[in-house]
Formats: structure tokens, sequence, C-alpha cells
């Protein structure tokens, strides 16, 4: 557990400073209110799409809903934006989401598919054209899911019960990368 943590201790800290460094020209960009993009990550439920809405300029809500290998895949959750209207071209941002965060599939062998769920934290950065008339931006973040045994105990169950083969292991960490389209 603790090279998760460590793991996501390091990722704010390169955010923070990457956003030190950002550029502090400003210009008259309002931040997106409401975004819908195509994506591939948990936050985009594995290959997906993503609506993201903001109630307020730093904070929004989301749901993604996608293809997770082992049957659709959904998270729901929300992101914390540091600077959405600095006028700069890269936003670091954290986020939470609960859902899809391990799955199983086994080829040939549907019946044996499963996807589990739980909390994953994440960081990132929205990566927008310094042109005004942009109407949307490549985000970009590693997540940390925090899984229980249970995906693991089932892994371990196909292996020596009936004697699958993985080529995978569970990775500590994912990624997610998406391109959102301003809708307001």
């Amino acid at each position: 557990m603790r090279p998760k943590f460590l793991t996501l201790f390091l990722i704010c800290f390169l955010l923070n400073h990457l956003s030190k460094a950002q550029d502090k020209t400003s210009d008259l960009r309002k931040p997106d209110l409401i975004n819908i993009g195509p994506g591939l990550g948990f936050d985009y439920g594995g290959i997906g799409i993503n609506i993201m809405a903001y109630p307020q300029k730093n904070i929004g809500f989301f749901f993604g809903g996608g293809y997770a290998f082992a049957g659709f895949g959904y998270n729901a959750g929300f992101k914390f934006r540091l600077s959405p209207d600095r006028g700069t071209s890269v936003n670091p941002f954290f986020m939470a989401m609960y859902g899809y965060n391990a799955a199983v599939s086994i080829s040939g062998s549907p019946e044996f598919d499963k996807i589990f769920y739980g909390p994953t934290l994440g960081a990132g950065i929205d990566i927008r054209s310094k042109k005004l008339s942009s109407k949307g931006y490549l985000s970009l973040a590693l997540t940390v899911p925090i899984r229980n045994s249970d995906a693991q105990n089932y892994i371990d169950l196909l292996k020596n019960q009936y004697g699958a083969t993985f080529s995978n292991d569970l990775l500590p960490v994912g990624f997610s990368i998406g391109y959102k389209f301003i809708m307001n």
C-alpha cells in the first residue's frame, strides 16, 4: 500500500511544480462548464466516454462509461482543478472516483469474466491550446486504484482451480488519456 501513496505524493509534487512554472499571462478565456469526450482509463469506464459538469469553476463532477474488457465499466467522481482561468495552457488537477478499478477477462471463457469496483485517486493535467477559440483540450492523468483483495483472490482461484494463465498482473497504477469537447 505504501508504494501507491508514494506514487501519489510524487505526482502531487510534480503537479505543484508544474503549476508554479506555468505562464502567468492572462486572457479572457472562461473555464468550461460542461464537457464530453472519448478516452481510455478508469475515468472513461475503460475505453469509453466521460461527461463532466462544473457547478463551480474549480470543482466538477463526472461520469464515465465504456468497455472494460470484461463488460461495461463505469466510474463516477469529482475533479478539482487548480487554476482553470489563469490563462495558461496546462492546468493541473486532482480527482477521486468510485467504480470499476479491475477487470478479469478470460479469452474464450466469458463466463469467468468479472469486473471489480472500488475507489480510485488520481492526478493529472489538462492541456489546452492558447487560442481563445479553442473548443476542447487533451486530458492526461495517473490513477491509483484502491483495491481490496477480491480481484487478486479471484485471479488466484482461477489459476488454482481452473488452470487459467494470465499474461498481465494487476497494475498498481493506471493511466488515463482523453479529449474533452467543451459544450458551453
